[in-house]
């Protein structure tokens, strides 16, 4: 069996229990809970401000405080956390992140020589000047690199940061662990009407880009006059443009709600509540509120870049052009013409095949039997 070890230098300040900061890091446990159905030994070390303990579905969760903070300065290693990772005798380490490259470097001199260390992707953009080249020195101890969409890699490895000799994968930085549910069961606690219903999970700002599909929604509500938006979002720097656009358009004004923050408990019943999930992203590391849409069987009319391409198999359900309100439109009326039902059916089947939290999980760990496999290759007869 193999053992991995997962481990993450930094956490968010104002999480100090451990459970809620499990709660609340639903990628991370979904990721294990992945693997461990997969047939992996896994342990999760996390950086955290108190020393603790936790067993969850066969996953084993290492809380150790360094007093380092909620987040490690660029010098400072984690002696305790690489304590702590070797202690558990791993097969396969994997990093959270591409911006702690000396401390991902420190660990590498801890472990074994038969011992691959893959890092994971999440959304980070590489540094330049002499911290690039620091980052580059250091990464370069790494035996492989996840991102969600290869062409994201492809910043890093124009800078050098990954060599071409490192391999790259491609696979979800997570998933979701939301389920479909009968949409008329879920209407009847969300309240959420219209033919068809459209949700927005997402903050309102430039780059999820909500005034594009407020534009385009409304070109789509000439061919879709009973149709509905409902915008669920947490960090609002759009909030004044996007009320006052809706104030603007009439039209807008009879068919848009701001439905505020909905909490993830919570949010479930809102996408089996939706015919199409909507979001005018211009780049993501992948997509999370999109993960859940899938999840619930929620047809996608998304922006085409590339962690989307990923996440939908380019089944052209559809993408649409960043910044494109018409294309929009466009993708929204003929996706609304189809058979809902058939459409809705794929999705689910295309989730549960490639990425829900078992198919995910095998992917895993298929990469990292895979480099387990050549680094052994590398290294001389009875090596440890």
């Amino acid at each position: 069996m193999t053992h991995l070890v997962i481990v993450n230098y930094a956490c968010a300040p104002d999480l100090q229990n451990p459970d809620e900061l499990l709660d609340r890091y639903f990628s991370l446990v979904s990721w294990a809970d992945g693997l461990a159905l997969a047939g992996a030994q896994v342990t999760v070390v996390q950086a955290t401000a108190l020393d603790a303990q936790r067993h969850r579905r066969g996953v084993t969760y290492l809380f150790v405080n360094d007093g380092l903070g909620p987040h490690p300065r660029a010098w400072q290693i984690p002696r305790r956390l690489h304590g702590a990772v070797t202690q558990a005798r791993p097969d396969v380490v994997h990093v959270n992140g591409l911006l702690f490259p000396l401390q991902t470097w420190a660990l590498r001199q801890r472990l074994p020589r038969t011992c691959p260390l893959v890092v994971q992707h999440h959304a980070e953009r590489p540094w330049t000047g002499a911290r690039g080249a620091a980052q580059r020195l250091a990464l370069r101890s790494c035996d492989g690199f996840l991102f969600t969409a290869l062409a994201l890699a492809q910043p890093w490895q124009a800078a050098g940061i990954i060599h071409p000799t490192q391999p790259v994968f491609e696979i979800m930085e997570g998933t979701s662990d939301f389920r479909t549910r009968p949409r008329a069961e879920a209407r009847a606690i969300t309240g959420l009407t219209g033919d068809p219903v459209l949700f927005w999970a997402g903050n309102l700002d430039a780059n999820k880009d909500p005034l594009t599909i407020l534009d385009g929604f409304e070109l789509a509500l000439a061919h879709l006059p009973t149709a509905r938006l409902y915008m669920a979002f947490r960090f609002a720097d759009l909030l004044p443009a996007v009320r006052a656009r809706i104030a603007q358009r009439p039209a807008l004004r009879e068919t848009v709600e701001l439905l505020g923050t909905l909490p993830r408990a919570d949010i479930e019943p809102y996408y089996n509540s939706a015919d199409f999930f909507v979001q005018g992203s211009h780049h993501e590391s992948t997509g999370y509120a999109l993960l859940d849409a899938l999840a619930c069987g929620v047809v996608p009319i998304v922006t085409d870049i590339p962690s989307f391409r990923v996440l939908t198999n380019m089944a052209v359900w559809a993408l649409w052009p960043p910044d494109d309100a018409g294309a929009f439109a466009a993708s929204l009326v003929s996706c609304a013409r189809r058979p809902l039902a058939l459409q809705a059916a794929a999705v689910t089947d295309f989730f549960d095949a490639r990425l829900g939290i078992p198919a995910v999980g095998r992917q895993a760990l298929n990469i990292y039997q895979s480099l387990r496999r050549r680094r052994a290759g590398r290294q001389p007869d009875g090596a440890r």
